[in-house]
């Protein structure tokens, strides 16, 4: 019989021994035959796991989304560094701690669930225990159950959708204001005093004003749908000018009590670019509602469309002045010329331009020459 430490050579080294003029009895080679069969069988499942390891590891360090592992007792095993910005923590202070004593009570019944051999959902604010940070959070937990039954533990996916509940909230903030403009022709409508030809301009506008209320839920459906948070894109030619007399119709139409004048500038020009028209509509309408409620009754509101520096650029123009106080923080959510929790418009177009028509936004305010917001958009798009 062969010694032991033959289990210590490689397949390559056995496989020479059997092929060399070495004389060995049939059963010995037979063994040696044997041995490197499963030298061979054991490097190929040792390289399959290292293989199937190095696989996990890139998508546990590299998706883009918080994981984390726990054990049967709910004992945090192993973490991600997206999961660790997610509940702003550190590795140091979650690994080999109490899951349930980390996180937010209200995820508690889903781990139980998890532990419990069920998987576990949660989905709405989570708080810190370490920071107090609040982040909307989306989480999926799953057990982990080996061949016998028995659960070892279970891991859970975090997304952060802090982006998608930001453009819900701006969503509901520009369909109210355009659904509202769709109430101000209805009562115009009904007007018994109204012409004939008056009545035919408003039901045009009844038109184009759902058909924008209808693109608006059709982009926010979109979003609910993707796995992604984001706004998916409709991108199309536009000429800016002809598109900003629609939206300067529907407001000089819909602009009863105060009765501001709309007017747009006789140098503006007619510049063809790549834009999402649904979006560049509810940033327009912003600007131009903003500039009403910063009005007093019977002031003009002058808007602009012209080419700059190889940009499209939108202004709209009011006599009023910003306080210096306010300027700085002017794009905050929760910050507003108009009162306390008033600052979703300008919000709306700041996070609308910036981050999905890639263009910019600025404004200037003075007591003499009163305020002018200015939002430029790329020719094309990329």
């Amino acid at each position: 019989m062969l010694n032991k430490s033959l289990g210590n050579i490689s397949s390559t080294n056995v496989k020479e021994i059997i092929n060399s003029k070495i004389e060995l009895d049939p059963e010995t080679i037979q063994e040696l035959d044997s041995i490197a069969q499963l030298i061979s069988d054991l490097k190929q499942a040792q390289n399959a796991l290292h293989e199937s390891e190095t696989k996990y590891r890139l998508f546990f360090n590299n998706v883009p989304l918080g994981i984390l592992n726990f054990d049967s007792n709910g004992i945090i095993t192993s973490c991600n560094e997206n999961i660790l910005a997610i509940i702003d923590s550190s590795k140091e202070k979650i690994i080999g701690q109490k899951l349930i004593d980390l996180i937010d009570i209200q995820l508690v019944s889903a781990i139980e669930n998890t532990l419990s051999g069920t998987v576990g959902h949660y989905e709405g604010d989570f708080v810190s225990s370490t920071s107090g940070k609040i982040t909307p959070i989306r989480v999926n937990f799953a057990p982990i159950i080996l061949d016998d039954g028995v659960i070892s533990g279970g891991f859970g996916i975090f997304e952060d959708i802090t982006e998608r509940k930001q453009i819900e909230r701006i969503f509901f903030h520009d369909i109210i204001n355009t659904a509202g403009n769709l109430v101000n022709l209805v009562e115009m409508f009904n007007d018994e005093e109204i012409e004939p030809y008056e009545q035919q301009k408003l039901v045009k506008l009844f038109g184009e004003i759902s058909k924008r209320i209808i693109d608006e839920i059709n982009t926010h459906r979109h979003l609910v749908t993707s796995e992604k948070s984001k706004i998916r894109l409709n991108v199309r030619k536009i000429k800016s000018l002809d598109f900003l007399i629609k939206i300067v119709d529907t407001h000089n139409q819909t602009d009863l009590f105060d009765s501001h004048h709309i007017a747009i500038s006789n140098d503006s020009e007619n510049v063809v670019f790549d834009c999402d028209e649904t979006l560049l509509g509810r940033v327009l309408g912003n600007m131009i509602k903003n500039a009403i409620e910063a009005s007093d009754p019977g002031e003009t509101i002058l808007l602009t469309s012209k080419i700059s520096n190889g940009m499209v650029n939108y202004s709209v123009h009011n006599s009023s002045y910003i306080p210096s106080d306010i300027q700085s923080q002017l794009f905050n959510r929760s910050v507003s010329t108009k009162g306390a929790g008033r600052g979703l418009g300008l919000y709306s177009m700041k996070y609308l331009t910036e981050n999905y028509l890639k263009g910019k936004i600025s404004f200037t305010s003075s007591k003499t020459k009163g305020t002018t917001f200015t939002v430029a958009y790329p020719l094309q798009k990329d």
